[in-house]
């Protein structure tokens, strides 16, 4: 591989031929303020609203444009006079000379996106009623005429009108309540400028827990009813501002701080500036947090909302106060908000939590990238904004910024952060405004840095191996770099190796890599036990493929750096062998931190001999962390036919005092296990209570897993609407095994139009996992019309996936009727030889 073949420069299977580079917009006018008025009308889910811009006009065109879909225009005014406007059911064109105007829009809508009404109904009668918005990416045009593109910033005033008994709370602070009979207005002002995507409301039958931090007002709104679970959700929010405060050198940049939790939400939260509109579902119970325990419990939690609760509050400084000018380059927002996220992480819970938190990133980057497709961080080619809204922009880019920090020293990176945000303060920016920040405050040119990791696909692949010469008493290092084509060709990498020997002693070694292949040579007095690259993970984004015996696996689970403890427990699980399985049993037992404790049970269940089988249950009766435990229990699911698994399956799953998702896991793998008469515990799991239903999600996966002719009619009776939207979307995900069953794929083909996204972007991924060609219409048919970006990308890679299998199977079938035809030729040709010889 070489730069001569720049596969890099695009990746694979991201980019469609219909794909055109996508570049910022250019509206020809600027937003100084908008002041927006919406009347609820919740029983027929329409608004009516009125907005009205203050806008200087450069261009000289003589008109300018606003994005409003599908919405009944009213009247159009400039400077208070009637204007001349066009309106095509996408676009509002108002005819304006250039200059200073004030434009106002009335207007009446019925929203199918942008804003949500979630309200009682004939299937969901004890619903909490209540109405949100969401405009990330460029939804807030469905219901309010504006310039939808992240670079348009202005402040912004909104005055909603909602019935008596709700409460509405948007940008900004509160600068009054009116009581208007049978309804309340409720007005919001934010008098710092921000991006159109991120005017935000939300209304509803709602109860307020408010606090202060630091000079910081702070206020929560949650359902109706849940009010007792906001504690769980939120403590630690002040710490969270006090340390993003110090860190960057930036006090938060607003007037306040706020939380919607809603019902029904599209995503698990969004960073609308002060006002983040989350999930209900994260609001939770002290069980949920500390199984069997008192809150708080540090150490021991299970269920948390703490990362949800950080990464949108990063957004506050990283996609509020500096918002990324375009989607090519989103990472800006999210890359940052996922980092910071997991500094909080360090910063709170210590360093091994922070390691291991970014090594589960590592590992759902890798994951999208081996089975999905390589794309560069930035890119300017594809068609929905939603598509960049994925691994390698979430996971990948919070990866090259801990790398970065790890080039430049935390301090010089944290100058160059500072530099970042004050520089670009309220405004728009691109990622090379952070590359020359980053530069003037380190004094290094990073220009080599950004090509290989920021606008190149891919991630370096290393394979490393070593021997020790005692005649000249070197360590002999071959390590070279052998990712594929959809990556950067060589990678300038800054690496150490961590070399043990006995008695615990450690030295590091530090070196570059430049080369597809070297080969290093490092003094050693005696041998090693063992040798770790890159032994505190300082460089994030890479794949590590290392040849390591069993023996020297067992030294490095004696490290005392976490990366090298995971590094011989990936060792073991692949070989395997009996001494494998004691080493894996010891790090389970005795490993000080309960990631590798969990990554040594799942290791052991990949291994599946009697003997691990043994370890695992045995560690259910020792093993107190709620996580570790969730991690032995869906290890036991691989033992497939075993009695013993079952029934300490059972015993997890009937206990009460066990954590909801041990208990959820613990029904999945029952299933797994394969034994049918075990199917009677899963029926009655399905009526268990729990947090988000998991144990009811988990039963219906397990039933799923049995394929009985009875665990069908359950699946297909719980996608029903009326059932809750999480255990729907298990169910119908469930169904991808039973697609042979005309009931199914009936059902399916109305799942892929639910009303629900979650449910349609379910019914896609159960079409996945059976890759049946009967779907490919109404596949096609989502990947054009769906109202969510997602579903759109999502349908279309399915439908390409299921076409390249036909391919796969028609050239399968030439290549058989073609060895056929051979076949045939050479039994004539010996008939022909046979009847030579018998002539002769």
């Amino acid at each position: 591989m070489s730069f001569d073949k720049p596969g890099y420069l695009i990746g694979r299977g991201f980019v469609y031929t219909d794909y055109r580079p996508q570049f910022p917009r250019y509206y020809g006018y600027t937003v100084r303020h908008v002041r927006i008025r919406v009347r609820i009308d919740a029983s027929n889910k329409s608004i009516n609203g009125h907005v009205e811009y203050s806008i200087n006009v450069t261009t000289e065109r003589g008109y300018i444009e606003f994005d409003a879909a599908e919405m009944g225009v009213k009247s159009v005014r400039v400077d208070g006079t009637e204007a001349r406007y066009e309106y095509d059911g996408k676009s509002l064109r108002v005819y304006v000379g250039s200059g200073d105007h004030v434009v106002s829009v009335e207007y009446e809508a019925k929203p199918r996106k942008g804003l949500y009404f979630v309200m009682p109904d004939e299937y969901y009668r004890d619903r909490v009623p209540m109405v949100w918005t969401q405009g990330e990416s460029e939804d807030n045009h469905y219901w309010m005429p504006l310039p939808d593109y992240p670079n348009a910033k202005f402040t912004s005033e909104m005055e909603i009108i909602v019935p008596k008994t709700w409460i509405a709370v948007s940008n900004g602070v509160l600068v009054e309540s009116k009581d208007l009979g049978n309804e309340t207005l409720w007005h919001w002002k934010l008098d710092k400028p921000h991006s159109a995507y991120l005017i935000a409301f939300a209304a509803g039958e709602f109860e307020v827990i408010r606090d202060n931090c630091d000079g910081v007002p702070i206020e929560n709104y949650v359902p109706r009813g849940m009010v007792d679970r906001a504690r769980f959700t939120f403590h630690r929010l002040c710490d969270m501002i006090k340390f993003y405060s110090e860190y960057t050198g930036v006090k938060y940049p607003w007037p306040n701080y706020k939380h919607a939790a809603v019902s029904e939400f599209i995503y698990g939260g969004m960073e609308n500036t002060t006002i983040t509109i989350i999930t209900d579902t994260t609001l939770h119970d002290e069980h949920a947090h500390c199984p069997g325990g008192k809150f708080p419990c540090p150490g021991m939690e299970d269920f948390t909302s703490d990362g949800l609760i950080a990464h949108e509050l990063a957004h506050q400084w990283f996609g509020d106060y500096v918002t990324t000018k375009d989607w090519a380059n989103i990472w800006l927002n999210e890359a940052f908000a996922t980092y910071f996220e997991a500094m909080y992480t360090e910063h709170a819970k210590g360093r091994d939590e922070f390691i291991y938190e970014l090594y589960q990133n590592l590992r759902s980057y890798l994951n999208e990238y081996g089975n999905r497709y390589a794309r560069p961080i930035v890119t300017r080619l594809y068609r929905d904004p939603e598509e960049t809204f994925d691994r390698h922009t979430y996971e990948k880019g919070s990866l090259v910024l801990h790398t970065l920090r790890n080039l430049l020293g935390d301090e010089a990176f944290r100058r160059g952060i500072n530099l970042y945000l004050t520089r670009h303060a309220y405004g728009n920016a691109d990622t090379e405004d952070l590359r020359k920040a980053l530069e003037e405050a380190s004094g290094q040119p990073l220009d080599w840095f950004f090509t290989q990791f920021v606008y190149s696909a891919g991630h370096p692949v290393i394979k490393y191996s070593w021997s020790y010469d005692p005649s000249i008493r070197m360590i002999r290092l071959s390590i070279s770099q052998t990712q594929g084509e959809d990556s950067y060709p060589i990678y300038r990498l800054p690496l150490e190796l961590e070399i043990g020997y006995s008695g615990g002693r450690t030295e590091t070694f530090r070196f570059e890599l430049n080369e597809r292949d070297a080969t290093l040579y490092i003094p050693a007095s005696e041998k090693p036990q063992y040798v770790c690259l890159d032994p505190q993970f300082k460089v994030g984004v890479k794949a590590v493929n290392a040849d390591k015996g069993v023996e020297e696996a067992l030294a490095e689970l004696g490290s005392g750096n976490l990366p090298c403890r995971l590094e011989a427990i990936d060792a073991l699980a692949r070989v395997g062998s009996a001494r494998a399985v004691e080493g894996l049993s010891s790090a389970l037992r005795n490993d000080k931190f309960w990631g590798v404790r969990a990554e040594a049970a799942r290791a052991l269940g990949r291994v599946g001999t009697d003997e691990a089988l043994k370890v695992l249950i045995n560690a259910l009766i020792a093993e107190q962390h709620p996580r570790v435990r969730q991690v032995i229990v869906e290890a036991l699911g691989n033992f497939r036919g075993k009695v013993e698994a079952a029934k300490a399956l059972v015993e997890v799953l009937e206990n009460t005092r066990e954590s909801y998702y041990a208990r959820y896991r613990a029904a999945q793998s029952l299933g797994k296990v394969g034994i049918a008469e075990y199917g009677k515990y899963l029926v009655k799991a399905l009526d268990y209570p729990s947090h988000n239903y998991v144990i009811t999600q988990g039963a219906l996966q397990g039933l799923a897993e049995l394929g009985s002719e009875d665990a069908v009619s359950t699946l297909l009776s719980y996608t029903e609407l009326g059932k809750p939207t999480p255990v729907r979307v298990a169910a119908v995900q469930s169904l991808s095994k039973f697609v042979s069953d005309r009931r199914v794929y009936d059902r399916l083909r109305m799942l892929l139009k639910d009303p629900y996204f979650r449910v349609r972007f379910a019914a896609i991924a159960a079409v996945e996992g059976a890759l049946d060609p009967r779907f490919l219409d109404v596949l096609d048919e989502l990947s054009v019309r769906d109202l969510d970006g997602r579903v759109r990308r999502y349908a279309r890679d399915v439908a390409r996936r299921i076409r390249d299998q036909l391919q796969r199977g028609v050239e399968y079938a030439r290549l058989r009727e073609e060895i056929d035809r051979i076949r045939e030729e050479q039994r004539r040709l010996m008939d022909r030889l046979d009847r030579l010889e018998f002539k002769g």
